[in-house]
């Protein structure tokens, strides 16, 4: 399960005490739960942010940066970033003159966070052409329409079971 936490939740909350409480009451396994934090979150490198995310990973809890490279990223914050997965936004798919160029910073990016120990996921794939390059560039992770467009829980435990029966009937 995934939730973003807003820079608000972040910047005026105990997020940690917060997230904690919640993982205790329900029941739930850190592990279990993934933390999309926006890159602007940590982007001004405070050492206080930096901390409650290095906290929040010692917790048991992922932490993933989202939309990276849709704001004013720098590759110099990603060398101190305490994350688990980096999800590249799609502006890096969407059709532009430069497209050869896009490629080569999509995959150069995937190739970074790979080697920086950290996983990454591509937002916004949303045709067969796409996953293909984008599994031919080493990426694992992906999101988008291509695989399923959002829809309400009782819409996905139904998505899920299926899936899980496919995959067992084969």
């Amino acid at each position: 399960l995934s939730v973003n936490i807003s820079p608000v939740d972040f910047y005026f909350l105990d997020i940690r005490s917060e997230l904690g409480g919640i993982v205790r009451d329900c029941g739930i396994d850190p592990a279990n739960l993934r933390l999309e934090i926006t890159e602007s979150i940590v982007m001004n490198n405070s050492e206080e942010r930096l901390e409650t995310v290095r906290q929040l990973r010692s917790d048991g809890f992922i932490v993933e940066i989202d939309d990276f490279g849709s704001g004013y990223s720098s590759l110099n914050m990603l060398k101190d970033m305490p994350v688990d997965l980096i999800k590249l936004d799609m502006a890096f798919l969407q059709n532009s003159k430069g497209n050869e160029r896009a490629k080569i910073i999509l995959k150069s990016l995937i190739d970074l966070v790979d080697m920086l120990g950290m996983d990454s996921l591509v937002e916004g794939v949303e045709t067969e052409k796409q996953f293909s390059v984008l599994s031919g560039f080493g990426c694992r992770f992906f999101q988008g329409y291509y695989f399923a467009k959002p829809m309400p829980a009782d819409e996905f435990e139904e998505f899920c079971r299926s899936a899980k029966t496919a995959v067992q009937g084969e």
